[in-house]
Order: C-alpha cells, then structure tokens, then sequence
C-alpha cells in the first residue's frame, strides 16, 4: 500500500488529503463510523481517562461536575417538559466536549499501539523504508489499516468490542466500510467480512472533506474544489450588490 498523507495548514485549519494506492495483496483499510458518537460517551470512562492521562483530581471533578450537571428539556407542542438530566454523553456545542472526545479516543490509539508492540497487530508498511501505520483518528472518524488475515480482524473486531464496553462508543455497521487491496479474491473478502460484519467497498468517496483516490490523482477528481470557490465567489458577489442594482 502506497499512502501519501498531505496536511495543509490555511487560516488555522487543518485539512487532511489522503491518498490511498493499494498495490500489494492481503491489506485492508476499515473506515468506521461511530454511532451517535459524542451522546455515548460512558461518563465513567471519561472520569477514568482523565485521571490515566494525569489530570490532577481538582481538575478531573470540575470537569466531570461540568458534564454531569447539565440538564435538558423538550418542547413538546410549543410547551416546556419538566427538564431532567442525562446519564451519559457529551453536550454538542459545547467547546469543551470535542476536547474530551479526543482524550476518549486516545484511550483506542494507546490499546491499538499496545497492541502492536505486543505483536498481536500487524501494521502496514507504506514504502519499503517508510513508517508502519496502523490507525488515523480525527474526532470520531476513525481509519484502521492492517493485513486481510483471519487473525488480524477477529482481533481488531475483540478489541474494538472490549473498548465499546468500556466507553460505550459502538460502530455504525451500515454506515462503516472496507476497503481491501487490490487482487484479494471474493470468496476471502467474503469470509473476512462475515467475521467483521463490515461491508467491503471499492472506494471510501471522502475523507475529512477530501477525496480518497485509487489510483493516479487526475485533475478532474479536484473539479469539486473549483466548483466550491465558484459558488462561494458568486455568493461573496451578491452581497456586494445594493438592491436597485
């Protein structure tokens, strides 16, 4: 697999272009999808992930009596329901709470990396003298790269199921991919992906907002980007106009 990660800093954002070219056999890339990702979150992992990360304790119970003391309401036919207070999630909208997800999802990177050192994971090489990869998380998107073997993903699926239990963060098995190289044969991809449950796919469409290429990038696979600037020129336009014009 040739993987060429190119990250763009532009007005304090980050945008990550990934390029994926699968050449050898036996290689699988999962793109998971978390299922309603921030409103899971276990408030007990988050307290425990706050103290294994060295929080101190003053810190650990402002936080957590930040996100255990809220309370909601629902408007049901223009009327205010008595409010009551959730038992586990995080608030959306709130700044906070993108900052805590990413501490929760540091706890897989860390069991993913355990797991390497361990042997029991098999990352894959990008080049012959490149970097080993095995994971790239952004919030809850998740990208998982190892080799297509029967051991390989009744692992991945063991441990993924163990860190659902814990942080009660669960995938989304119709909305996840997988991605296998290219040359693997139906009838492996079939059994692998009744191990997984995870549908196979011939492309991941978008990254981060970025297309995921297979193959040689041609010009006509960044045609969305002049359209995006065309649109947002032809709005920045309209607004300059007064009204008579």
């Amino acid at each position: 697999m040739n993987l060429n990660v190119i990250m763009v800093h532009q007005n304090n954002y980050f945008y990550i272009k990934l390029i994926v070219v699968i050449k050898k056999k036996g290689l699988v890339a999962f793109k998971l999808d978390l299922e309603k990702a921030f409103d899971n979150v276990n408030w007990t992992f988050l307290q425990s992930c706050l103290q294994d990360f060295g929080f101190p304790d003053i810190t650990t119970k402002l936080i957590m009596h930040c996100v255990t003391s809220s309370t909601l309401s629902i408007l049901w036919n223009g009327n205010k329901l008595p409010p009551f207070k959730p038992s586990h999630g995080l608030r959306q909208g709130d700044p906070l709470s993108p900052y805590l997800f990413i501490l929760c999802m540091e706890k897989l990177s860390t069991a993913i990396s355990s797991a390497i050192q361990a042997c029991f994971w098999d990352p894959i090489q990008i080049s012959a003298n490149g970097p080993h990869i095995s994971h790239l998380l952004f919030a809850d998107d998740v990208l998982l790269f190892t080799k297509a073997k029967n051991s390989q993903l009744r692992f991945l699926i063991d441990m993924f199921s163990r860190f659902s239990q814990a942080s009660e963060l669960k995938i989304n098995l119709s909305k996840s991919r997988a991605f296998y190289s290219s040359g693997a044969p139906h009838a492996k991809i079939n059994r692998l992906t009744s191990i997984t449950s995870i549908r196979s796919t011939t492309s991941f469409d978008k990254y981060l907002g970025f297309p995921i290429l297979k193959g040689r990038a041609k010009r006509s696979d960044f045609h969305f980007i002049i359209e995006k600037m065309q649109s947002r020129l032809a709005s920045w336009k309209h607004r300059l106009l007064n009204k008579p014009g």
